[in-house]
């Protein structure tokens, strides 16, 4: 008997209409069911997948589904999201961050800092611009000239930057520079009015010699401070500084800051002069004096309620391809406006020039609180200082150095 011939013969025989209703309405319950079915669990499953690609601590999916949320009085603590541990600055609190000599140009003589920069004009504050671009004021000593055209200079040691280079204090958030010091008039008239042209052009503000400025410092719920900078020109008089400072504070800034560039190149302790100039500013009304010229770090003094920064060194300084002393900071002044009155205090963010020891790579770079140069940095800020004056030390360093001289000549030093 052919089983396979009898079921074909059954399938072609018709069924009764009412049969023929019932398996269609089984039919499309059948199908809904699976199709609801299909679709619960393709929306599940693309549920699930959301939830998978967001950032989790979990490794393995798996866990995700799996994992029960606790109960009791620590299961807040696994189900909220963290909260994190960082402190909203206040609003009352302004901070004014001080740099010392910035060069952005090698030797009128040279191209050590433009070959080494190029057109990588966030370089040279790379390492510190998340520290600058973070205060609300940033000030610094601008030891160069800007120019497109090719000026010349008598001084043996000029600087004239491409303007380009002015773009590097921008990104890496300076946002004024003092433009009174001894390489101020190097290219003469010219190279002190291209250089304020190229300052405006990048929305730096430039304070030339004897001239001063407001910064109204506000915060967005409205509390302000106002700021006064004052340059002292590099050859002035005490009068002048007093005079100048005093002119701000009538004015009504309720933090003035006084630049001052003099002292002795190399030399870690005060001239007398730097000393009369500073005790002049803070008569005249300046809370703190910021010093620069000598190329190395000096001690801080406190005097008549002011601070006295006398030098706080180079800090991205083209001018020198190898420092042999490369320590600076970044001088924050901190600055509380209460409803007596204003008050401030000083920090400070030990650097080296440079972010290599062995040459100056023109990038200075804060050093690890467990470097040497951490410390270092902040004893040479240390007050009380040795009151070995300057001139007594420059004395010393060449009385040293002829005797080394002659010694090394092979003649018996006096």
């Amino acid at each position: 008997m052919d089983v396979r011939g009898k079921r074909e013969m059954r399938r072609e025989r018709k069924p009764l209409p009412f049969l023929l209703a019932a398996v269609a309405v089984v039919a499309l319950f059948a199908a809904g069911f699976i199709f609801l079915r299909t679709s619960s669990h393709d929306q599940e499953a693309h549920g699930a997948q959301e939830v998978l690609s967001k950032p989790t601590a979990l490794t393995e999916p798996e866990e995700l589904a799996l994992t029960e949320p606790e109960t009791g009085p620590e299961s807040d603590a696994v189900t909220e999201p963290a909260v994190s541990e960082e402190k909203p600055e206040p609003q009352n609190r302004f901070v004014i961050s001080l740099l010392g000599d910035c060069t952005l140009s090698s030797s009128h003589y040279t191209n050590y800092f433009e070959h080494y920069i190029g057109d990588n004009l966030e370089y040279p504050f790379s390492n510190v611009a998340d520290i600058l671009t973070a205060d609300d004021l940033t000030l610094a000593n601008l030891e160069c000239s800007f120019s497109d055209k090719r000026l010349e200079s008598e001084s043996q040691y000029a600087f004239c930057g491409n303007p380009k280079y002015a773009r590097s204090l921008v990104l890496g958030g300076v946002d004024c520079v003092s433009m009174a010091n001894n390489h101020t008039n190097d290219f003469g008239r010219t190279g002190v009015e291209d250089t304020a042209a190229v300052l405006e052009k990048e929305g730096i503000t430039g304070i030339q010699e004897n001239q001063g400025t407001y910064f109204d410092l506000k915060h967005a719920d409205g509390i302000s401070v106002r700021v006064g900078i004052y340059a002292h020109p590099f050859n002035g008089s005490t009068e002048q500084m007093q005079k100048g400072v005093a002119r701000l504070r009538e004015e009504g800034a309720d933090i003035v800051i006084a630049c001052m560039h003099a002292g002795a190149e190399k030399i870690y302790v005060p001239t007398k002069r730097q000393t009369y100039l500073a005790h002049a500013a803070i008569s005249g009304g300046a809370d703190l004096v910021v010093g620069t010229h000598p190329h190395v770090l000096q001690p801080v003094e406190a005097y008549q309620g002011g601070k006295i920064l006398y030098s706080i060194g180079n800090f991205c300084f083209g001018g020198n391809r190898n420092p042999g002393d490369k320590d600076t900071v970044i001088a924050q002044m901190v600055v509380q406006v209460e409803e007596d009155g204003v008050s401030w205090d000083m920090e400070y963010v030990p650097c080296s020039v440079s972010g290599v020891t062995n040459q100056n790579d023109y990038r200075p770079t804060p050093y690890g609180q467990d470097e040497k140069g951490y410390q270092r940095c902040l004893s040479k800020l240390a007050e009380p200082w040795d009151k070995t004056t300057a001139e007594e030390a420059a004395a010393a360093k060449a009385a040293a150095e002829l005797a080394a001289a002659e010694a090394a000549a092979g003649e018996d030093p006096v």
